[in-house]
């Protein structure tokens, strides 16, 4: 399994991915870590979670010649859609679920999130059979968009508790209208997981995405909370745009 957590808002789009990687041998389960991030300047990012043999989605979009000039990240959500149901093809290979988180800042310069997998709908009711989809979670104009995948069950505990906090208007070390703190939220919500399971491990990747659609990126190695000084001078050349903004919950 894994931990995908992307936020997105106006002003900055953070995805964050784990690197835990299982390894299935008779009778035992051992893990090692390996690659979930694929990072394309100029016009978006794509992480993925889940079922990993064959998943070679890195090695499909290097293929296809990707430049900001002639591609967008809605091109970049479609190519990994084409990816997924005409050559991974999870479902004819019998494999398990398996998605991607795909975000970026369209020509416009709006932010855009999608989810394209394999599998079920979370929760997943009882009769719902597994489907391919690429759903559009793209934020409302001011307000933040969160999505999470992998154990989203984990990552759902602390989401629902901080929506919790923020209502009741209690004090909180996440508070969501500094961009500083979303980039840090994803980072947070990976490692709280890593500590109950090993499904999830470092190294933890946050790859940050600004409204010139710049990506830039900051790795945790540890299980310790992310230096506010890196992520600030990460964001600085775009903090007269974002400082101040005022965002609501869409989940």
């Amino acid at each position: 399994m894994t931990m995908l957590f992307s936020s997105a808002t106006e002003r900055l789009i953070a995805m964050t991915a784990d690197s835990a990687v299982a390894l299935d041998f008779e009778p035992h389960r051992e893990y090692t870590t390996g690659r979930k991030s694929y990072r394309f300047p100029g016009i978006g990012v794509v992480t993925t979670w889940g079922s990993r043999d064959g998943n070679n989605v890195g090695q499909y979009l290097d293929k296809k010649g990707l430049s900001p000039e002639r591609h967008s990240v809605i091109d970049l959500a479609d190519l990994v859609h084409e990816y997924l149901t005409q050559d991974y093809q999870p479902r004819e290979r019998g494999l398990g679920d398996v998605g991607f988180h795909v975000g970026g800042f369209d020509p416009q310069g709006k932010p855009r999130l999608f989810h394209v997998f394999w599998g079920c709908d979370r929760p997943n009711p009882s009769d719902s059979p597994p489907k391919y989809e690429k759903y559009d979670h793209s934020p409302q104009p001011s307000k933040i968009q969160l999505l999470y995948n992998g154990r989203n069950d984990l990552a759902d505990i602390v989401v629902q508790k901080l929506i919790s906090e923020i209502k009741t208007g209690a004090a909180l070390r996440f508070d969501l209208k500094n961009p500083l703190n979303q980039a840090r939220l994803g980072d947070f919500v990976a490692r709280f997981a890593a500590e109950l399971t090993p499904e999830v491990g470092p190294p933890f990747l946050t790859v940050l995405i600004l409204p010139d659609n710049s990506v830039d990126y900051v790795r945790n190695d540890a299980f310790c909370p992310l230096a506010a000084e890196g992520l600030e001078k990460k964001l600085r050349r775009n903090e007269s745009g974002i400082q101040g903004t005022q965002y609501l919950f869409h989940l």
